[in-house]
């Protein structure tokens, strides 16, 4: 019953969730929710739906009616995009290894702080304007999605899957308690060696932790 459970729930939310490419927009998860030919649309649960016009290898980014240009330069070994904003200013952003840099008009590179407030937008810092709160990394990843990346880490899902097991049968059977007195080899230098209640209390108390690191675990992994 527990592997068809597990079969049925578990292993489809694995399959949809891990595969699926996710990109982070000022500190926030996007997902994709629509894809045509040429178009796309990218939503997070909080902020700005994000839509995609794909031009031959150059891009058209619309957040809030507001749109920015990005056209592909470079070859294949030197990749980079030019990014421009709704009132004109121009950025350079290079790709070096998946590692996308951006570059301000005069070539200088381009950092910018990110402040943001408790309802988690970003807060404009001094000589910034309104149109350039998105940065331009940031709008290129957003942009091609050979920058988005797999969502979770599925190593540490499995892993809190079996550790939960473990947990559960350390504390609920005693069969397993007693399995686990039997490969810890005490029987080898004690003659008629048996668990005692300590060994079953200390048995279940290990099984409550693992369960519980097993829980945080599992959050960590999505």
């Amino acid at each position: 019953m527990g592997t068809l459970i597990f079969c049925v729930f578990i292993v489809p939310f694995f399959r949809s969730y891990f595969t699926e490419s996710v990109f982070y927009f000022n500190e926030h998860k996007y997902k994709k929710v629509n894809e045509q030919a040429d178009f796309a649309e990218y939503r997070s649960q909080t902020e700005p739906l994000i839509k995609v016009q794909r031009i031959g290898h150059d891009r058209q980014v619309t957040i809030q009616s507001e749109e920015y240009a990005i056209h592909r330069l470079g070859d294949p070994f030197n990749i980079k995009y030019e990014v421009i904003y709704p009132g004109g200013k121009r950025f350079e952003v290079n790709d070096h290894n998946g590692l996308l840099v951006s570059y301000d008009e005069n070539g200088d590179w381009f950092v910018q702080m990110t402040v943001f407030d408790s309802s988690g937008q970003r807060i404009l810092q001094e000589g910034e304007e309104q149109l350039e709160r998105y940065h331009p990394s940031d709008l290129v990843a957003a942009a091609y999605p050979e920058y988005h990346t797999k969502q979770g880490e599925p190593v540490f899902f499995i892993f809190s899957i079996f550790m939960f097991i473990y947990g559960w049968c350390g504390f609920r059977y005693e069969g397993f308690q007693n399995f686990l007195f039997k490969i810890s080899l005490n029987w080898l230098w004690v003659r008629e060696a048996e668990p005692s209640d300590f060994y079953y209390f200390m048995c279940k108390i290990g099984g409550i932790v693992a369960m519980i690191l097993s829980v945080v675990m599992f959050f960590k992994s999505l």
